[in-house]
């Protein structure tokens, strides 16, 4: 699934270690760890990790909660797990500027507005791309994608919400966070609507981590982080000049690049030490 920021190919390689972090929670027996009974993600796009983390319910997960802000984009994933959503065969341009006008929240809004926009930004523009003289079917990509996800989320402790995750309060739970990145010249933009956009609070964000890294096992994605937190995974992210459409990922390399960034996950001082031997 086309989304922007997703973790559709970093997903795979993450959740092993996500998986290594949980087991290593919910096995110890001292007193003062945390022992958390579900797994959460405020923000979770394209379900990119997500998908992966689904099996936790094996684990001894009471609840799996994928929340994002974006409404449409819930209603889909509601759908998609409940087999109620009618995948389209194709999406003319036309198709595409009518379904900016339906109102939310609206399944087959988020298909259109994610699917067949350009770089996976909802709505931003009808793509049109072409390999050579093949076109790209992007309406079969997206079902493509969608039907793999399906058998992956019909768990019965999966569930989705669609709420602001200032407004979230767990506790005794994991969570993922991949929120939108800091970027450096401009304001991070968050959309949940063709027409308005959130601007992201950062410093918001990193306050409310550490909150809940009181009470929960805290993991997030980030480029860099405040001084208090710890980076414990990392991976780099590349592109070719012969796939640039293309992002892979592999083992950090010795030599930088404009096209390579590093991909880290961080947790809160205090825990670092309670997944230390995880950290080789």
């Amino acid at each position: 699934m086309k989304y922007l920021g997703g973790k559709q190919r970093l997903g795979k390689h993450l959740s092993p270690f996500l998986h290594s972090v949980w087991n290593h929670y919910v096995s110890n027996t001292g007193k003062k760890m945390i022992k958390p009974d579900g797994y959460i993600e405020p923000f979770c796009g394209s379900l990119g990790v997500f998908k992966h983390m689904t099996d936790l319910e094996d684990m001894g997960a009471n609840s799996i909660i994928a929340n994002d802000y974006h409404p449409d984009l819930i209603e889909m994933w509601k759908e998609v797990q409940k087999e109620k959503f009618e995948f389209p065969s194709s999406i003319s341009e036309d198709e595409f500027l009518e379904a900016k006008k339906i109102p939310s929240p609206n399944a087959y809004k988020a298909f259109v507005g994610f699917g067949m926009s350009f770089g996976g930004r909802f709505f931003g523009a009808y793509s049109q791309k072409y390999l050579g003289d093949k076109k790209e079917d992007f309406c079969k990509e997206m079902v493509n994608s969608l039907k793999r996800t399906q058998p992956l989320i019909k768990r019965k402790a999966v569930h989705f919400t669609n709420k602001n995750y200032q407004s979230l309060d767990p506790k005794n739970k994991f969570i993922y966070c991949d929120p939108p990145y800091k970027q450096a010249k401009y304001p991070i933009k968050y959309r949940r609507d063709v027409k308005y956009y959130d601007v992201f609070d950062t410093d918001e964000f990193w306050e409310i981590m550490r909150k809940w890294s009181q009470n929960n096992i805290v993991l997030i994605s980030e480029m860099d982080a405040p001084e208090d937190f710890v980076e414990v995974w990392n991976m780099e992210r590349y592109r070719s000049a012969a796939q640039s459409n293309k992002t892979r990922y592999c083992e950090k390399s010795e030599t930088p690049s404009e096209t390579r960034k590093i991909e880290k996950v961080f947790i809160y001082h205090s825990r670092v030490n309670e997944i230390k031997k995880l950290l080789v």
